[in-house]
């Protein structure tokens, strides 16, 4: 018989100044099967996985589990979910570049390390991490760097799960050091297969992509035998290929950034992505593609200043 529990954890370890709790829910098959975690709201102005956790879960409890045990963080940064922030604290500390963390640390730290022995002692079979992006994005899977999977054959395995989402998939770059620091970032380290699901819009609850979402984890959920009754419209088949995460062409001017091309749109080398106007209508600058892929997501604002990044794109082939 499925259990259902749901519980409070502390987080920061400091009751004597600042106490913070956040919910775990728990659904347990009680019959063999994987562990399996859910992440949602690290960023504080994301609240998009906080829902699709909402729906995973309520659905799963009414379609029952084949096996295994599911976890679910569904709302881990409450204080920047009140501030409508990214951040975890006034510091402005990024709870997503603090793992595995430091029971000593800051409170970013603290909570971090906090979080990842939590997952780790469950011995995971796989964690998703929900995240969303720009207002104007796709759904789609986030891998970390090639460099961070060092366990031989974790990428792959990794890889076959996320197949399971009907996403495209998109490989972060090589150089981004930053992502060692995410959740997934520190699982991957550790050997755990874990990966990001971008899951559209941000700051509210876009609920075409909380859709999308949640059937793309239902999908993931299935791949991996914890599931089998079906759960609506079943994710698309992903591309094979695993493609590269760029932020280029970035911004070398000034002014107001109009965009040629749509989240969703193929593009290939030299098309015009967008151009950027000054204040008395003339054109600064024109943004041409650097190579062939798919939009992902165009700047939520307007404005462009020399290295901003208006525009991600799913580039060549991983």
């Amino acid at each position: 018989m499925l259990k259902y529990s749901k519980r409070l954890i502390d987080i920061t370890g400091m009751r004597d100044v600042i106490q913070r709790r956040i919910p775990v829910l728990t659904l347990d098959s009680k019959a063999p099967g994987p562990t399996v975690w859910l992440a949602g709201c690290i960023h504080g102005d994301e609240p998009g996985g906080t829902a699709i956790i909402h729906e995973v879960v309520g659905t799963v409890r009414e379609t029952g589990m084949a096996g295994g045990v599911l976890h679910a963080l569904p709302l881990i940064n409450s204080m920047g979910f009140e501030n409508i922030s990214r951040f975890v604290n006034s510091d402005r500390e990024d709870l997503n570049r603090c793992f595995p963390g430091d029971p000593k640390g800051s409170m970013g730290e603290r909570i971090a390390r906090r979080l990842f022995d939590m997952i780790r002692a469950t011995e995971p079979d796989l964690v998703v991490d929900l995240h969303n992006d720009w207002i104007q994005s796709v759904p789609y899977v986030l891998l970390d760097p090639r460099a961070h999977f060092r366990r031989p054959g974790l990428r792959k395995s990794t890889i076959e799960a996320a197949r399971a989402a009907g996403l495209m998939i998109v490989q972060d770059s090589d150089q981004a050091e930053a992502m060692s620091r995410t959740l997934t970032g520190a699982l991957v380290a550790a050997g755990v297969r874990a990966f990001t699901l971008e899951a559209g819009g941000a700051s509210g609850i876009v609920e075409a992509s909380i859709e999308a979402g949640r059937n793309a984890v239902l999908g993931v959920l299935r791949s991996v035998g914890m599931i089998t009754a079906p759960t609506g419209e079943p994710p698309r088949p992903a591309s094979p290929r695993v493609l590269d995460y760029t932020s280029r062409p970035r911004c070398t001017s000034s002014g107001l950034v109009r965009f040629t091309v749509a989240p969703g749109d193929r593009i290939a080398p030299g098309n015009i992505v967008a151009r950027v106007y000054s204040a008395f209508g003339s054109v600064e600058e024109t943004l041409r593609a650097e190579g062939p892929g798919f939009v992902l997501g165009v700047a939520d604002h307007a404005r462009a200043v020399p290295g901003s990044e208006v525009i991600a794109i799913a580039g060549t082939e991983a």
